[in-house]
């Protein structure tokens, strides 16, 4: 098993031996080339990855043809679109690897047997799944409550390795702001 795979299971949940070896078996490994997609919206999210090398986006297009990023995950996380992988309904987003990449995929049903083999790894699903909730709802209250300026100097507090990986384009896009508005803002607060 990857050791960093390993580590984030047992910083949720003490896994033994045997029941890490469950996932073992599951466990597929799939190289990723930059701009190529894991998910694309109308499928079906039929995997949970976990990201061992690389860098992607979620991002939705909106009803004006926008590509709108939603989140940003690098290596040593986990992508799944929730909402699709539990419902097993098309997925309204799209996951871009911005860097060639290497995940470890998990189908659907096979993470569903686990969590039938291992009260374990049944607490483990519930942790992730609370902890992807806690990230998306922390995204929501971002947009709802905090100004832009608020969410660029939050953003640079909880994500600064963010500000080097990707392009101003794709800032603003996640703050939701234009890129000519974040020139403003970034200008306001350096000469502060």
């Amino acid at each position: 098993m990857n050791e960093q795979l390993k580590s984030l299971i047992n910083a949720m949940v003490s896994m033994p031996e045997t029941d890490l070896e469950l996932l073992d078996k599951i466990t597929l490994a799939m190289q990723v080339k930059k701009g190529d997609y894991l998910l694309e919206q109308g499928q079906i999210c039929k995997h949970v990855f976990f990201l061992k090398k690389g860098f992607f986006r979620m991002y939705y297009v909106d009803p004006k043809g926008n590509q709108i990023n939603y989140r940003f995950t690098d290596a040593g996380n986990f992508l799944v679109d929730f909402q699709s992988f539990l419902t097993q309904k098309p997925s309204n987003y799209y996951w871009q690897a911005m860097q060639d990449a290497v995940v470890l995929a998990f189908k659907h049903d096979d993470v569903q047997t686990i969590y039938q083999q291992s009260r374990n790894w049944e607490r483990f699903g519930r942790l992730m799944a609370e902890q992807v909730y806690q990230q998306m709802n922390a995204r929501v209250e971002m947009m709802q409550f905090l100004t832009p300026e608020q969410r660029y100097e939050n953003l640079l507090k909880t994500q600064p390795e963010l500000f080097n990986k990707i392009s101003q384009f794709h800032l603003s896009s996640y703050l939701g702001i234009k890129p000519e508005s974040l020139s403003r803002i970034r200008k306001r607060l350096h000469n502060k």
